[in-house]
């Protein structure tokens, strides 16, 4: 059994959390969508949680896999799966703009109720994980740094 450092094991938490509030807003949407507006509604509500959850949960997973990697590499990582998403979700939207199987309404509720639970979810996992500010693994003992 491995240890996570402190940033695998709060981007865990925030993937942990962020599968059972996609499922929760998944069903719910769907549910309410498909009450609302019949089937288009429960398409939008299934679509709205489905690009959130595609944006979110490849977030976290880059962030989780990139976590002990040096900054550069964890932040090319981050810009360059945030530059893929965005492609392909424009690419989605344009190709879903014109067509009448979703209801607009139903799809941009479920997607902005995904998109601030999710905040809140990583808002969340960031304050109170336990994730040093000094790894004292690197400190040098008084008189050994170079600048004193």
């Amino acid at each position: 059994m491995t240890i996570d450092s402190p940033l695998r094991a709060m981007f865990t938490t925030v993937l942990r959390h962020l599968v059972v509030l996609l499922v929760v807003l998944g069903v719910g949407g769907g549910l309410v969508g498909y009450l609302s507006a019949g089937m288009p509604g429960l398409w939008g509500g299934l679509m709205g949680t489905g690009i959130v959850a595609f944006f979110a949960l490849t977030t976290t997973v880059v962030m989780r896999l990139t976590a002990d990697r040096p900054l550069h590499v964890a932040s090319a990582a981050f810009v360059g799966s945030w530059l893929l998403k965005i492609i392909i979700v424009f690419v989605v939207l344009v190709v879903v703009r014109d067509r009448d199987f979703y209801d607009p309404l139903v799809f941009f509720i479920t997607l902005a109720l995904a998109i601030m639970g999710s905040l809140a979810i990583e808002m969340s996992a960031a304050l109170h994980a336990r994730v040093p500010h000094v790894d004292p693994s690197q400190a040098r003992p008084p008189g050994q740094d170079p600048q004193d």
